[in-house]
């Protein structure tokens, strides 16, 4: 029977498919789709709905097994008691969060450093007074005069010069220009003052033996001929030489060899100068990323952290392992010389409540002193209960120091390779050791041509001095003045900004 229904209702969607168009098909199909009262209609098919943690899934509308149970109890005439069963819990899929929730910051008593009586203010004992800032200024740009103070740097004539006059002298060429200086530099008087102190140069130290070896052997092409061809005397008169011999002309060169060998010699010269400033220049610009960033670092912190006691320690500790920081790397740029000042000023740091001494003797005991600081400051933020994204921009400011000291390290351990230092040496010293030959015919119009002699001292001199100046700032940080960066750039403006901020003189509003 049912069949035969089907089969007649296909038949009538056929007939009307063909009169009415497909608008009649829709209506049928939703008219098929409700079942008649007799039951004869399959079960519905129920969704969940939206938004259910059962989503997605198609259920019959069955009986549910607590339903079945108290149906059975019942067609059995017990009086049925519900089971315990749990709630159904509609579980939520986890959301995962970016960064934790930071932790409510517990209630840290005040605390109490050990500072030093001039180190302590009334009503701040986290800060240092002024007079003490301006004391690391003065400590870092007022430091002993240097080469380019004309007026007050005391110089020492030529004569009275050391063989270590060169490398002392170093310390006395890491200069700071300030407003003053700039005017002296660009004076119109600069040239009488550069030739005024060329007795006094450094250069001429550092170039005394190989400017004296060439000149000497100016001297003997000079003499070695007038022995063998012929010499004037004081009256002018030309005289044959004490070993004269018809088969010697003169004793020298002539000058086409120099001038082929001059491009090439000027090449080299001009390569080693240029990649010798290319290094202080890197150098200098790398060190002005170290203030940035460690200015940054402090900044950050004082923007960052809470102003309860113990995020103000936090700050202050930050703010003296960046001091500590910088003043280890200049450490291992200067060498062990510099060991017993870096002691010191950690140690100073400890009396003022910010270190302790056993972190001062691990750090003077590490390997890479840089690094161990870093780490401090890495340690000291992670105490800081700040948000995530805070502590990941301070964080980012600490990682780029650490980039910055690697920087350092590869151009203090890398020079330039040595077999170009050397062919440029061995070059240059034969090429002004056979000068004098060909000058000797050149300058034939003076007296015995002894104008050989000064002409050569004078050119040995600017060509050796163009090499010794590529040599000079191959390692820029003994010339760089970075007792300066650390205590005036870094130290008292990271110390002047934590005084600003807990002064309160940010937040007074304008009236």
């Amino acid at each position: 029977r049912t069949r035969r229904r089907r089969w007649a209702l296909i038949e009538l969607v056929i007939v009307l498919m063909s009169a009415m168009g497909r608008r009649a098909l829709l209506l049928l199909l939703t008219a098929a789709c409700i079942p008649d009262a007799a039951g004869l209609a399959a079960p519905r098919a129920r969704l969940p709905p939206l938004g259910s943690p059962r989503a997605g899934k198609v259920t019959l509308n069955q009986l549910s097994p607590y339903e079945e149970y108290m149906k059975s109890m019942q067609q059995n005439g017990q009086q049925a008691a519900p089971p315990v069963m749990a709630p159904p819990q509609v579980v939520a899929p986890p959301s995962m969060p970016m960064y934790p929730a930071p932790m409510p910051a517990p209630p840290y008593p005040a605390p109490a450093p050990v500072m030093p009586e001039a180190a302590q203010l009334p009503g701040d004992p986290f800060s240092l007074p002024r007079n003490l800032i301006q004391k690391l200024y003065q400590k870092g740009f007022q430091a002993s005069p240097t080469d380019s103070d004309f007026d007050s740097y005391e110089r020492v004539p030529w004569w009275r010069q050391s063989s270590t006059y060169s490398e002392e002298q170093r310390k006395d060429r890491r200069t700071i220009f300030m407003h003053d200086d700039w005017v002296r530099h660009r004076s119109s008087e600069r040239f009488f003052r550069n030739v005024q102190s060329i007795g006094s140069s450094g250069i001429i130290q550092s170039l005394r033996n190989e400017v004296t070896f060439v000149t000497m052997a100016a001297v003997f092409v000079v003499a070695i001929n007038m022995l063998l061809v012929s010499y004037q005397d004081f009256d002018g008169v030309s005289h044959v030489g004490a070993l004269a011999n018809s088969n010697i002309r003169s004793v020298s060169l002539p000058a086409l060899p120099f001038s082929i060998a001059s491009p090439a010699l000027s090449l080299l010269l001009v390569f080693r100068t240029n990649t010798g400033y290319s290094r202080w220049n890197e150098a200098r610009t790398l060190w002005g990323g170290l203030i940035n960033n460690c200015r940054n670092v402090v900044r950050q912190a004082n923007t960052f952290f809470p102003d309860d006691p113990h995020h103000v320690m936090l700050k202050q500790r930050l703010a003296a392992e960046t001091a500590a920081f910088i003043r280890a790397l200049r450490n291992f740029l200067r060498g062990p010389t510099d060991d017993d000042t870096l002691r010191s000023e950690l140690y100073e740091l400890v009396g003022a409540g910010h270190m302790t001494p056993a972190t001062v003797e691990k750090g003077m005991a590490a390997s890479n002193r840089p690094m161990f600081f870093l780490s401090a400051m890495s340690a000291t933020l992670r105490k800081a209960e700040i948000d995530p994204m805070k502590a990941a921009r301070v964080d980012a400011s600490i990682s780029v120091l650490v980039d910055l000291t690697g920087a350092n390290e590869r151009i203090f351990k890398s020079p330039i390779p040595l077999l170009y230092t050397r062919l440029l040496s061995r070059f240059l010293t034969a090429f002004l050791l056979l000068l004098p030959l060909a000058l000797w015919q050149a300058l034939g119009e003076s007296w015995n041509h002894w104008a050989v002699i000064p002409a050569e001292l004078l050119i040995s001199f600017f060509l050796f001095g163009i090499e010794e100046v590529g040599i000079q700032i191959e390692e820029p940080f003994s010339v760089l003045p970075l007792e300066a960066f650390c205590n005036g750039a870094i130290a008292a403006t990271s110390q002047e900004m934590l005084n600003a901020v807990e002064s309160k003189v940010f937040e007074e509003e304008p009236r």
